[in-house]
């Protein structure tokens, strides 16, 4: 049960990046949309936090058995968001993709098999190993293999020297969302509502984030996206946020950091690939191969061998 509904959250990811690219096309620089995302996530978790009656504001006691940096993990994923937007001009479509991903699902399986982050310890094991080779190879089907045939950017601007350090970035950026995979959990497990947990966090970055808007003096653009005139659905990116760093905290200390990271995967790429058939919210069509198709149904199957 709790694996089908990590894969419909990932289905929420695709979503999140629409909603938030054509965000940031209205309002211009990617904080300002950061900014507004995180500001709509924030409202819809303090209005869920009103209703249900779940306190918003951490106790004496939770603040005190926290790690300090658990209260910022929200920043960490600022700064990975960061990283990513630049990723795709820096080194190419191709690596910015897979490079982020393969770290991100190698240091998950490392949290796992360590237990870093207060997570429950899942060894390392031949039928983990397994299921990670084969969802390797259905992101090589559905992502590398496509992006190489249709002669998608392999190697960006950068050369020499940048082009190394901004491949390291990519790791680096990878190993960050696994780590705020595992925090976001940790965070939960010592407030005790995954609810709070996610609010506190997102409260944090959205002041943090509000601030470096005001210091830049590009609070006024957040107006533009008030226009009636730009589609409704970029404000789904804040929700679709929320929702997926709810099911983080609230998931990730039923199945491990492994199995969630690969299951959100599964979800993402089998929407990104009906919304690329069906051309939904502005994607640019293409039709469905027997290649990706392929690649999904091995990534279904690694994920659930991880799972077993």
């Amino acid at each position: 049960m709790f694996f089908l509904i990590i894969i419909a959250m990932g289905m929420l990811m695709p979503l999140q990046t629409a909603a938030n690219s054509r965000l940031r096309r209205v309002v211009g620089p990617a904080y300002v949309s950061t900014l507004v995302s995180f500001t709509v996530s924030t409202l819809a978790l303090l209005l869920i936090s009103l209703v249900a009656g779940i306190p918003i504001l951490p106790t004496s006691q939770m603040l005190s058995a926290a790690p300090v940096w658990s209260w910022f993990v929200g920043l960490v994923a600022v700064v990975t968001i960061t990283i990513a937007i630049h990723l795709f001009k820096e080194i190419g479509q191709v690596q910015a993709i897979v490079i982020p991903m393969f770290s991100q699902l190698i240091f998950s399986l490392m949290i796992d098999h360590f237990g870093w982050f207060g997570a429950k310890v899942i060894p390392l094991d031949t039928s983990r190993i397994i299921g990670s080779l084969l969802l390797i190879a259905g992101v090589t089907l559905v992502v590398i293999l496509p992006k190489l045939q249709s002669g998608g950017q392999m190697a960006g601007t950068s050369t020499g020297s940048r082009r190394l350090l901004w491949q390291l970035l990519a790791v680096v950026s990878g190993c960050l969302s696994a780590s705020i995979t595992g925090a976001y959990a940790q965070l939960s497990a010592i407030i005790g509502n995954p609810v709070q947990a996610t609010t506190v966090a997102f409260f944090v970055a959205t002041a943090v984030l509000l601030l470096g808007c005001t210091l830049a003096g590009k609070t006024q653009l957040v107006g533009k996206a008030m226009s009636r005139e730009y589609p409704w659905w970029m404000w789904l990116g804040g929700l679709c946020g929320a929702a997926i760093v709810f099911g983080n905290a609230w998931l990730v200390p039923e199945v491990g950091v492994g199995v969630f990271t690969m299951a959100l995967l599964v979800g993402q790429f089998t929407l990104s690939m009906l919304m690329e058939h069906n051309g939904w919210l502005g994607a640019p069509r293409k039709s469905i191969t027997w290649m990706p198709a392929l690649g999904i149904l091995l990534m279904l199957l690694g994920a659930a061998l991880i799972r077993l």
